[in-house]
């Protein structure tokens, strides 16, 4: 049998491969000695000519992985490994998966292009393509309740707003959010707590513009987030998370003097994030921080009514800050 698993989403084809491989292991060998793995990148045609064609002392069956052979720069490789395939193809003694990246046919060779067409043309294909914003929810929403967790629907917006269609870090990402819900639904304040993203550098910039009483840098800042597809729930729960921190430690400072360290003890967040804010609070008064935060917090108020525009009054609140 000829299996080919193909496409630029590599998590959900290394799955497969994996439930490929489990599968035989428990069917045929529960020691993994008739399982061959042959780097296709560097291999050659002795080497795929000798673990494909020998036999094995213990099982009459085996199964041989080749990764990346189409990165392969040999003239001749495939040639021999498309005579090979042909001689196994029907044979019930070998499972051969080639498991490979996005190919385009049109960047590799002539020969390399026959084997690909042939494969392609074998009953086990199947192609990984990226996921989509929906596929991706579906994805998440299936994994966390997987791994035993819950998470509520604004929470799994920024889950996603954060990690993209890397299914690699988001499946990351989810494993941690669960452990650390300790059986609590994982809320908005969890996932800004412990998934960083490029976004959270930007709002850095945003606030830091804003204190600068720079309107017109903060302005093109908060368009360049709405390009980039960020919603304007997120922005808002981003602005919110930043001025409540600002104030927070504005507050703090104004009580007592305490030391970066401390800080970061007190409320809990990580010593970075403390570093920033503080230099960023120093651009604001105690009352402008208050206003700011009130106003987010009321527009994210009337959001939730179904009483305002959330991306133009972000508008008019950057403008305002000044």
């Amino acid at each position: 049998m000829i299996f080919l698993l193909h496409g630029a989403d590599s998590f959900r084809r290394r799955q497969k491969l994996n439930e490929l491989k489990e599968r035989f292991m428990a069917a045929v060998d529960t020691l993994g000695q008739s399982l061959i793995v042959i780097d296709g990148k560097t291999t050659d045609a002795r080497e795929l000519q000798d673990k494909i064609s020998a036999g094995s002392l213990f099982t009459k069956k085996r199964m041989i992985v080749i990764e990346d052979i189409f990165l392969n720069k040999s003239e001749t490789v495939f040639t021999g490994l498309l005579k090979l395939c042909e001689k196994h193809a029907g044979a019930e003694d070998n499972a051969i998966i080639f498991n490979e990246g996005e190919i385009a046919p049109t960047k590799i060779k002539a020969d390399a292009k026959k084997l690909f067409a042939w494969l392609q043309k074998q009953p086990f294909v199947q192609e990984f393509k990226p996921l989509n914003n929906s596929q991706v929810i579906d994805y998440a929403k299936k994994a966390i309740t997987a791994k035993g967790g819950q998470i509520s629907p604004g929470a799994l917006s920024l889950l996603i707003t954060r990690t993209g269609n890397d299914l690699w870090r988001l499946d990351n990402e989810i494993t941690k959010l669960v452990a650390a819900s300790a059986g609590k639904a994982i809320d908005n304040a969890l996932v800004i707590d412990m998934v960083k993203g490029e976004v959270e550098d930007n709002i850095f910039a945003l606030t830091d513009a804003l204190g600068s009483k720079n309107s017109s840098a903060a302005l093109q800042l908060l368009e360049e987030q709405f390009a980039a597809g960020l919603s304007a729930e997120y922005i808002l729960a981003m602005f919110q998370r930043q001025f409540k921190i600002m104030l927070q430690i504005k507050t703090i400072q104004a009580a007592e003097r305490l030391s970066e360290a401390q800080i970061a003890s007190k409320l809990k967040l990580h010593p970075f994030v403390v570093k920033k804010s503080l230099s960023q609070s120093s651009r604001f008064t105690l009352a402008e921080l208050q206003n700011g935060l009130e106003q987010l917090l009321k527009l994210d108020y009337l959001n939730k009514q179904g009483r305002a525009d959330i991306k133009s009054e972000l508008y008019v609140i950057v403008a305002s800050l000044r």
